[in-house]
C-alpha cells in the first residue's frame, strides 16, 4: 500500500524524502534528450554517496546525499558537515571527498548534498552558496585567510587533511541544495511528469514514490532508462506524447536546471536583492542582442532535434513569456504549455468562450497604437501616464479586458486561455487593419501562461514594441522589438 504524500507540506519520514527525491531523477531521466543511462538508488557501486546516483551517458556521473530533518529548526553549517557519523564514521564532508578523489582525474563526479534543512545563520561557508552553480568555491577562493571564510577554509583543509588548494578544487564539484520541502518537490514533479507524459496529480506523485519503495524494498538499487519507462508505464497519459523542456531564467534560478532539454540563465544579467525587484536587465540592448537571439536558437535547435511540443518554465516577467511564445509559434508548428496553478495550460486543446471588451482613448500623438492587455488588472491609468511622459509617437491607446472586468479570475483554466488568446489574436488584427499603425506598443498584465498563449499566436502583425513592467507607480521600460 502505498503512503500517500500530502501538498499541505507536512512532515513526512526521512525515507520518504529521499525516494521522493529519487522519483524526480527517475522523471528526469525519462525526459527527452535526458542523456541519462541508468538510476542508482541507495546503490552499493556508488560508495559514500549512495542515496540516489545518476549515471549519465557522457560519464559525468552525479552523487546524492539527500538528509531530511522533521525539525524545521535543524540547520546546517561548517559543524554539521565535519561531525563524524554516529557510529564515529566520517563526516558528511569526509565521505564526499573520498568519493571524489576515488574518481578519475580527467572526469570528476558532480556530488550534491540535497536537504529540507536550511544553512545556519551566518555560516561562513553555506553563506557563499552561489545561485549559478550551487557551489561555494568560488567565494571561498576569493577570501582573506583572516576572514572568517578564510578561517574556516583552513578548518576543511585540516579536517580532511588536504591543502586549501585542493579544498577549493573538491568543493567545485560539490553543490548545495539547501531548504526544499517535500511540497517544493512534489509541485516540481507535476510538470516533469506531464512532459514526460505521465499523470501528474498528486496521487500519480505517491504512486511514484510507491515505485521506487519498492525497487529498494526488492533490492532493485540500479536501473537503465529502459527499465525506468517500463515501469512508469502504469502512469501513462494517452492524451499527447512527450513534451521536450525549456527553462528561461530570468530573475531568478531553478533549483533543477539539468531537468530542461535547453536551459537558458539570464538571472546575473537582472540586478537586485531579490526576483521582485528584478525588473531591468543591467543593459537596456540585451533585451534585443541577447535574450530574444538565445529564444531564437532555443527554437531552432529544438526543431533540429525533431521537438515541435515544448514545455516552458522558469522565472521571468510577462514581456519574456510573451517573446518565448513568439519564437515557438504556432505558425512554425510549435505546440506549447506551462504551468499556471499547478495545472497545464497548453496551445492545444478544447476552447471555452470569453467575452472581451474595448475600450479606446484617442491620443492624436502620430501614428502608432498602443494595446494594454488588461488581464489581471487594468493597468489603463499606469499606460496612460507613461505615454504622456514619454511623449511616445501613439494616436491611440486601446485597453482590452474581460467583459466582466479585469481580475485574478478572469481566466479560470486552459480552455478560457485559449479562447481568449485567439480572440485577443483576432481583435488585435483588426485593430491594425482599422488603425493601420507602423508599431505597436504592447502593455501586458495577467497569468504568464495566457501570454504565453498569446505570443505563441502572434503572427501578421505590425513591429511590436514589448514593455516591462518597473512596479507600482514607476512606469515602464521598453523591452522586445519583436519584428514584423
Amino acid at each position: 500500500m502505498t503512503t500517500r504524500l500530502s501538498a499541505s507540506g507536512a512532515r513526512i519520514r526521512g525515507d520518504d524524502y529521499q525516494h521522493l527525491f529519487a522519483w524526480l531523477q527517475v522523471i528526469r531521466a525519462i525526459q527527452v534528450e535526458s542523456g541519462i543511462a541508468e538510476i542508482g538508488i541507495e546503490d552499493p557501486e556508488a560508495g559514500n554517496a549512495d542515496d540516489v546516483t545518476v549515471y549519465t551517458e557522457d560519464q559525468k556521473h552525479e552523487y546524492y546525499q539527500v538528509k531530511s530533518s522533521v525539525d524545521a529548526r535543524e540547520t546546517i553549517g561548517l559543524e554539521w558537515l565535519m561531525k563524524p557519523s554516529r557510529a564515529g564514521g566520517q563526516s558528511v564532508v569526509q565521505r564526499f571527498h573520498s568519493l571524489w578523489a576515488d574518481g578519475p582525474k580527467q572526469c570528476k563526479p558532480k556530488l550534491f548534498l540535497v536537504t529540507n534543512r536550511l544553512a545556519t545563520h551566518g555560516d561562513p561557508i553555506l553563506r557563499m552558496i552561489d545561485g549559478r552553480n550551487r557551489t561555494v568555491a568560488r567565494s571561498l577562493r576569493l577570501a582573506d585567510s583572516n576572514s572568517g571564510a578564510g578561517i574556516a577554509r583552513k578548518e576543511l583543509s585540516e579536517h580532511l587533511q588536504i591543502s586549501e588548494k585542493e579544498v577549493l578544487f573538491f568543493l567545485e564539484s560539490l553543490c548545495f541544495q539547501l531548504g526544499k520541502s517535500d511540497y517544493d518537490w512534489i509541485e516540481m514533479a507535476k510538470p516533469f511528469m506531464y512532459a514526460a507524459s505521465l499523470r501528474h496529480d498528486e496521487e500519480a506523485v505517491a504512486q511514484g514514490v510507491g515505485i521506487v519503495r519498492g525497487w529498494v524494498t526488492a533490492g532493485k538499487r540500479k536501473l537503465t532508462t529502459a527499465e525506468l519507462r517500463r515501469a512508469v508505464e502504469p502512469l501513462k497519459r494517452t492524451d499527447d506524447l512527450p513534451a521536450a523542456s525549456l527553462l528561461v531564467q530570468a530573475i531568478d534560478r531553478d533549483p533543477m536546471p539539468e531537468v530542461a532539454t535547453i536551459a537558458l540563465d539570464w538571472a546575473s544579467l537582472f540586478p537586485g536583492s531579490e526576483p521582485r525587484v528584478r525588473r531591468q536587465p543591467s543593459d537596456q540592448s540585451l533585451w534585443n542582442d541577447r535574450f530574444r537571439p538565445e529564444l531564437q536558437k532555443a527554437a531552432k535547435d529544438f526543431r533540429a532535434l525533431g521537438h515541435n511540443n515544448v514545455l516552458v518554465r522558469g522565472y521571468m516577467r510577462l514581456p519574456t513569456w510573451f517573446a518565448t511564445g513568439v519564437e515557438l509559434g504556432k505558425t512554425a508548428d510549435f505546440q506549447v504549455t506551462s504551468f499556471q496553478d499547478q495545472a497545464p495550460w497548453s496551445s492545444k486543446g478544447a476552447l471555452s468562450a470569453i467575452a472581451i471588451e474595448r475600450i479606446d482613448t484617442n491620443l492624436g500623438n502620430g501614428d502608432d497604437l498602443a494595446i494594454g492587455i488588461a488581464l489581471a488588472f487594468d493597468l489603463s491609468t499606469d499606460v496612460l501616464a507613461y505615454l504622456h511622459e514619454q511623449q511616445i509617437n501613439v494616436g491611440r491607446y486601446v485597453c482590452l479586458r474581460p467583459a466582466g472586468g479585469a481580475n485574478n479570475q478572469a481566466i479560470r483554466n486552459a480552455a478560457e486561455a485559449r479562447q481568449w488568446a485567439y480572440a485577443v489574436r483576432d481583435l488585435i488584427r483588426h485593430l491594425v487593419q482599422e488603425y493601420r499603425p507602423s508599431r505597436i506598443h504592447l502593455f501586458l498584465a495577467g497569468p504568464h501562461s495566457a501570454i504565453l498563449l498569446l505570443g505563441h499566436l502572434w503572427d501578421r502583425m505590425p513591429d511590436t514594441q514589448l514593455y516591462e513592467d518597473l512596479g507600482s507607480t514607476k512606469g515602464y521600460n521598453p523591452s522586445y522589438l519583436i519584428p514584423n
